[in-house]
């Protein structure tokens, strides 16, 4: 069992958190959204000095990662008191930064990660791994005015990007491009049973309009497009809210857009949960084969809860659920008749 650290805000004091709750030790991860930690911790004799440090944006280090006290709760009964913790990762901290300023163009992934350190790095660095020249530059219309967090996501959206974090270090990777391929499979009655695939419509849409900027005179500067997905042959014309976008003056730019963003596919999501341990990682594709739906294909991992302090507690790993996996597997269940 790795050691857990804890650092007090004015990191002057570091202690070894010893006598947690195993059983609520959690760390989850999810792709390009969140990254924490949480348990529970009991005062002890053995314990007082580091249960003293666990305090609201206290540190914790954990597997190499440092992670910052957000949320907690302090529960006493009798003579017995408990801190229950929430501790996102300190890249979540990029939040308590601001860039004030825009920018408006063509701006490359780099461009764009410059101007919004610019007014300060808050100890952050950032690199791009784009081997094959995925990425393009995009038409940006006022870029900034926020935090550094909500500019990140953006870049992450805008870009098609997978962003890696190692404490304050940020790596971006066009969308599937990381990863390791794993060769042991997840498999049914091998080391799952439980699968659980979650299929809506709610928001399936076939046709949508984009809007770009407007000149001077106040006239768009390209006619407004409107886009209709093949799928409306199968599910009738369903109209999406449009794109109102300063950003495009360019027709094709918002046509490429407007097929980004058309929502036309069922929302599916999967989960697994493992029988074992395993070494599976975040970005990792793993082999998917579960006979009782006919499933058979490589699918990457989006997500992990696992937790550390249960050797025999396996993690549960979510799938992908991008369009292009997650619709060809709706597609092999709606042939097998499943759904």
């Amino acid at each position: 069992m790795k050691d857990i650290i804890v650092r007090n805000y004015e990191t002057d004091k570091e202690e070894i958190l010893s006598d947690l709750d195993k059983n609520s030790f959690t760390r989850k991860i999810s792709k390009n959204e969140s990254y924490e930690l949480s348990f529970s911790v009991t005062l002890t004799k053995r314990n007082q000095q580091a249960f003293e440090l666990v305090s609201h944006e206290s540190s914790i280090f954990y597997d190499g990662q440092e992670f910052i006290i957000k949320q907690m709760s302090v529960n006493a009964t009798g003579q017995s008191i408990t801190k229950d913790v929430t501790a996102p990762h300190i890249y979540s901290t990029m939040q308590d930064g601001r860039q004030y300023n825009t920018v408006t163009g063509k701006r490359s992934v780099k461009q764009l990660l410059d101007h919004i350190f610019k007014a300060g790095k808050r100890g952050f660095s950032y690199e791009i791994v784009d081997l094959d020249k995925k990425f393009v530059t995009v038409e940006q219309e006022n870029f900034g005015d926020d935090n550094y967090l909500k500019l990140v996501q953006e870049i992450v959206e805008d870009y098609d990007a997978d962003m890696l974090v190692d404490n304050k270090h940020l790596i971006f990777y066009p969308a599937g491009d990381y990863g390791s391929k794993i060769e042991e499979p997840i498999r049914y009655k091998y080391n799952t049973d439980d699968v659980k695939f979650d299929i809506d419509t709610l928001n399936l849409k076939t046709q949508i309009k984009g809007f770009g900027k407007k000149d001077d005179e106040d006239e768009y500067m390209f006619t407004p497009i409107t886009y209709t997905s093949p799928e409306s042959d199968k599910w009738g014309i369903r109209i999406q809210d449009p794109v109102e976008d300063d950003r495009y003056t360019v027709p094709g730019n918002m046509k490429k857009r407007l097929e980004k963003d058309l929502h036309d596919y069922p929302d599916i999501s999967g989960t697994v949960s493992l029988k074992f341990q395993s070494d599976i990682h975040i970005f990792d594709w793993v082999p998917f084969i579960y006979e009782p739906l006919g499933v058979n294909t490589y699918i990457q991992v989006v997500g992990i809860t696992d937790y550390p302090m249960l050797p025999n507690k396996p993690p549960e790993i979510t799938l992908s659920n991008t369009k292009k996996t997650m619709t060809s597997i709706l597609v092999d269940l709606i042939k097998k008749g499943v759904v």
